[in-house]
């Protein structure tokens, strides 16, 4: 019986020729027994797969397999090692053949196919280490310890990897594979010319450097999942670029004043940090810590995020502004540097990874400053190239931390408070204004950082009144509350004394909001089955909202 019937027609994606199957002959390597090999080194754990959920997709591939056909019909490659003479008969050898193995004749040519370049990829471990000769390159290198590729590719070139490794060597080739995600446009589509969305990463890297980069497809990297890229963030991260050399000309400027200065050795110099040296310097450990973690976790984009976070917010804006005020006084000026040069040199020393380029400028000149200055000690082993310096290591907490970071952040709410309070009612930047404090247990502290504070917040330090407490609150004053510190702000003419009522009902509203939900919280279950730690902590939580909006109600009245 004969009858028509309808059937798709393949064609050429890129051309559009219509694709005929042929039969035709074939190289394939039976594989069965490898890919039970590779099975079995991934069950065992002998070799990780990072993110786990990919052990799955590897499993199915190798259970499911069939026979390899290893040929491909291209012009580059490399060559089948198969020769055949006239009669037909095939010679199959490591070294060209002279002559047929099976009748002796000359006349003899090579198999005209080439190895799949999986094949070829899969022998790259230890093909290149000089195998299959015992060399010192293949006993010293081979197995490696990490392998990076994309999740797209883990059958064909991961497993390919595993199961040649085990079978010439009958070793695995390495004992994790970290798979990263795909690099997508903006939209989470796959970048195509046919959409026109392609990327062109040297047009960037000449646009906006390599460094920048390099630095957002790292941040945006997550093991295992794409991420979307666009020029706007690389642009971002030239801005933290330009954020990294404007942090590091401030410190080398500043190591250029002292370098006539000599460094006093008559007292300890741990007695002479200050607040916010001892907060940077906590923060830094904590850092330290924080991305080795990260990097042992393959969490590389967290790391980088949290480099970023405090070089930017912690050292620059924050630190850096401190710094410029201790330097007014000669007596801290010289360990204020010191503080500089330290933590400059563990960030780029933590950054380098992720900005090669301008880490290693900027630390070059942080050395040749500090070898001409009187804190040349600093400097006495470290290398002549970044790229090659010892990677930081966190120091032991010394007991003080938890108190030194707690009374800088008291610090950094009071300023920011105030900011905020002085940006909502149009306060010029440059207008200095009066203060009055009620600081309670924290007196002393905020009478010892009264010029920090109103270095940072625009504040008029001859007029600035910081009191254990007040009998009655100063009238005509906008009022904030920063943990149990009551701060006033004698706007008169630039507050709409209203709106300043709104706003305090607006915060007290909040505060009690807090207050239900935490009552709620610790009056159920949670406060008898949760550790012991975390309800307290849930606690003092409680404790400080009852204490801000009893504060915020004295004001109201």
């Amino acid at each position: 019986k004969t009858e028509p019937y309808r059937t798709t027609i393949p064609r050429s994606q890129r051309g559009g020729e219509i694709v005929e199957p042929m039969i035709s002959e074939q190289w394939f390597v039976k594989i069965e027994s490898m890919a039970q090999a590779g099975l079995e080194a991934v069950k065992d754990g002998r070799i990780k797969i990072v993110p786990e959920r990919f052990e799955k997709i590897y499993f199915n591939w190798l259970e499911n397999i069939k026979d390899w056909c290893i040929s491909r019909q291209l012009w580059w490659g490399h060559r089948i090692p198969v020769w055949y003479c006239a009669d037909g008969h095939m010679t199959v050898t490591r070294e060209d053949p002279t002559q047929c193995a099976t009748c002796g004749s000359k006349d003899i040519h090579q198999d005209e196919d080439v190895l799949d370049t999986w094949f070829s990829s899969g022998l790259w471990p230890f093909s290149t280490l000089g195998w299959p000769e015992e060399t010192p390159d293949l006993k010293y290198f081979y197995p490696t310890s990490y392998m990076e590729t994309g999740y797209d590719i883990i059958f064909f070139w991961v497993a390919r990897m595993i199961m040649s490794g085990l079978e010439y060597t009958g070793v695995a080739p390495f004992h994790t594979v970290y798979l990263h995600g795909l690099i997508r446009d903006e939209h989470g589509r796959k970048m195509s010319k046919t959409y026109g969305n392609v990327i062109d990463p040297l047009v960037v890297m000449d646009d906006l450097g390599t460094d920048a980069l390099r630095f957002t497809l790292l941040v945006g990297s997550t093991p295992g999942n794409d991420m979307n890229l666009s020029v706007k963030k690389v642009e971002a991260n030239r801005n933290f670029a330009n954020k990294v050399w404007n942090a590091g000309r401030f410190v080398i400027n500043a190591i250029e004043e002292i370098r006539e200065q000599r460094l006093e050795t008559s007292h300890p110099i741990s007695n002479l940090y200050s607040l916010a040296d001892s907060w940077i310097w906590s923060r830094l450990q904590n850092l330290i810590r924080d991305v080795e973690r990260q990097f042992q976790n393959f969490q590389y984009g967290q790391a980088g995020q949290q480099i970023y976070d405090f070089l930017w917010a912690d050292f620059a804006d924050w630190y850096v502004e401190v710094a410029k005020e201790q330097m007014k006084n000669e007596d801290s000026k010289m360990q204020t540097v010191e503080t500089l040069a330290r933590v400059l040199d563990t960030t780029l020393r933590l950054l380098h990874p992720f900005t090669p380029f301008i880490t290693e400028e900027v630390w070059g000149r942080l050395h040749s400053a500090l070898r001409e200055s009187p804190l040349a000690h600093l400097a006495k082993d470290w290398p002549d190239a970044l790229i090659v310096a010892k990677w930081p290591l966190p120091r032991d907490p010394e007991g003080w931390e938890a108190e030194k970071t707690a009374d800088f952040e008291l610090i950094q709410g009071i300023v920011r408070a105030i900011r905020n309070l002085r940006a909502e009612k149009n306060v010029s930047p440059s207008k200095k204004i009066a203060a009055t404090i009620s600081a309670g247990a924290k007196t002393d502290l905020l009478k010892a950082q009264s010029n920090v504070i109103a270095s940072l917040a625009g504040l008029d330090q001859s007029l600035i009144s910081i009191l254990q407490s007040l009998k009655e609150k100063p009238a005509d004053s906008a009022a904030l509350v920063v943990g149990s510190v009551e701060i006033y702000l004698p706007l008169a003419g630039m507050v709409d004394l209203a709106s300043e009522k709104t706003r305090l009902e607006k915060e007290l509203k909040e505060a009690e909001s807090h207050i239900q939900r935490l009552e709620n919280l610790l009056s159920g279950d949670f406060a008898q089955k949760a550790p012991p730690a975390l309800v307290q902590k849930e606690r003092d939580k409680l404790a400080a909202y009852k204490d801000t909006a009893e504060k915020i109600k004295a004001q109201l009245k």
